[in-house]
């Protein structure tokens, strides 16, 4: 089930979060970042890969470093979503030729 997790060092980690003895697994995890453009500007969230060096899909961490674990709103989990989707193409059709017409 997606997630957002806040870690004791303030960061937000989305992603499927799962707990098992003391521990805590995030796969596919973002980092949610809230940027603002310019003062008196709204502020915005991004999302960017969390620990991007990694060679692993599956990040643990030690459940004493988890503030807290929440249902994201629509929008973020949306969001997310859309980061973590990938995109299938359709196989691209063959050639017609005059083999493959039918005969009348």
């Amino acid at each position: 089930m997606i997630k957002i997790m806040r870690l004791s060092t303030g960061e937000d980690v989305i992603g499927e979060i799962n707990e098992k003895d003391g521990l805590v697994m995030a796969k596919d995890a973002f980092a949610i970042i809230p940027m603002q453009s310019s003062p008196g500007k709204p502020v915005q969230l991004m999302m960017t890969p969390w620990m991007p060096y990694s060679n692993e899909s599956t990040i643990t961490v030690d459940k004493d470093k988890v503030i807290t674990i929440y249902s994201p709103k629509a929008d973020i989990l949306a969001s997310y979503q859309q980061n973590t989707s990938q995109i299938i193409t359709a196989a691209k059709p063959g050639l017609i030729t005059e083999t493959s017409l039918p005969r009348l």
